[in-house]
């Protein structure tokens, strides 16, 4: 059965997941402006303003925070944010190579797989650095799911292909199918990294954004005991053998130095890792501010490029309704990534691996629910719908193995 916080954690990444796959619903209301337009205002407003502002006035002390971040979070967060935006860009060229439906399947189902599978062979920061192995009870559910997952987006790519043919829709494609192919499986395998920027550099970035008040509930893990507390009025919480240790007006990284100190004072010897969590959600903004700085640059340097090579800038201030359509589309991908890292560190120590599988079968039937209601189907019945049905219950379904698997995960 599903624990309450399992649940609230795979309801925040289902969330998500159907924001961020119905995110750019405003572009299909567009009539003068271009990918590159919207692209632009979007992605400078999804990449840095939001999640810049909102890391910067939710924390007390941010350039100090800043200061402190590690540069090895820093680095490894714009690594992985870097591959992620080569794959947006291979993207792009691949549906001019082998076809959107072709180029959406490769990109959905390799994605999703590397995504949920890496994690558990290659630990992530903070709490994901329990995570089970892969030929635990946990992991086998995982691989169950992500096969269920793959199913669906295979039906769901019949179905593409199925619509096209009924709609007479099917665009010539250019250039050499497998070198197309060849960059959609990199592209596929790269689009993961969006999730890997959280997993892999989130617990650092997290701790020095995120204030300890009084009254707060937070979570204090000292080795593998983990235990929830108050801080009381004065700023204090007790510590089994240590007794009471100020923290308020600290930040989680400098509390849990702090509590780290006074366990090495108390038990001489090798005193086991402090980790403070406050469950701050403009952390979580924090982690995608500084994290995606490198995948930011480039996106929006090849809508810029494209600006340029189009001579098309003056569009940009031509309509102002689609201007705030296209803020629009960046408000919804930064609601949408906050809300999965929220949902991972909710689902736990598996949940870079169950959030990031939840979010990806979300976010395709958010896509699919988003081209229903647009009329991408209007006039097509029979087996493509058929299998898009199917193709959305086994994405749900996949969704709900996964979570079934994060239940066996903390049974162990």
């Amino acid at each position: 059965m599903l624990d309450v916080t399992t649940l609230a954690g795979a309801l925040v990444v289902a969330v998500g997941g159907l924001i961020m796959g119905s995110s750019v619903w405003p572009y299909k209301l567009m009539r003068k402006y271009q990918f590159e337009h919207w692209w632009l205002v979007s992605g400078v407003v999804g990449l840095v303003v939001m999640p810049w502002t909102i890391a910067l006035v939710g924390c007390h002390h941010p350039w100090q925070a800043l200061r402190a971040l590690p540069v090895s979070a820093i680095v490894l967060g714009n690594l992985f944010a870097l591959g992620w935006g080569i794959a947006n860009v291979l993207c792009g060229l691949c549906y001019y190579r082998i076809g959107v439906a072709l180029t959406g399947a490769v990109l959905s189902g390799l994605g999703a797989s590397a995504g949920a599978i890496v994690p558990m062979i290659f630990k992530g920061s903070g709490r994901f650095q329990d995570a089970p192995n892969l030929g635990s009870p946990a992991g086998r559910a995982v691989l169950a799911g992500v096969a269920v997952l793959l199913a669906g987006v295979l039906f769901a790519a019949l179905a593409g292909f199925g619509r096209d043919r009924a709609l007479k829709n099917l665009k010539q494609t250019s250039g050499g199918f497998l070198g197309g192919l060849i960059m959609a499986v990199t592209a596929g395998v790269l689009s993961s990294f969006m999730a890997f920027v959280f997993v892999y550099s989130q617990a650092p970035i997290v701790a020095h954004f995120s204030d300890v008040e009084p009254q707060a509930e937070i979570t204090i893990t000292t080795g593998s005991q983990k235990q929830k507390c108050t801080v009381s009025d004065d700023g204090s919480v007790e510590i089994a053998g240590v007794g009471p240790v100020r923290v308020a007006g600290l930040t989680a990284a400098v509390a849990a130095e702090k509590i780290a100190d006074r366990l090495r004072s108390a038990r001489p010897g090798d005193p086991p890792e402090v980790r403070v969590e406050t469950g701050s959600i403009t952390a979580t903004f924090a982690v995608f501010a500084v994290g995606l700085v490198a995948g930011a640059l480039l996106n929006i340097g090849f809508a810029i490029h494209r600006l340029n090579r189009n001579k098309s800038w003056h569009v940009l201030l031509q309509s102002g309704r689609e201007f705030m359509l296209a803020i629009v589309i960046g408000i919804n991908f930064s609601l949408a990534v906050t809300l999965m890292g929220k949902g991972m560190l909710l689902l736990g120590a598996l949940g870079a691996s169950i959030g990031w599988g939840i979010q990806q079968a979300m976010q395709m039937t958010g896509g699919q629910m988003l081209g229903f209601v647009s009329g991408e189907w209007r006039g097509v019945s029979g087996t493509p719908r058929l299998q898009m049905y199917l193709a959305i219950a086994l994405l749900i379904a996949a969704g709900v193995v996964l979570a079934y698997g994060n239940t066996l995960a903390k049974g162990l």
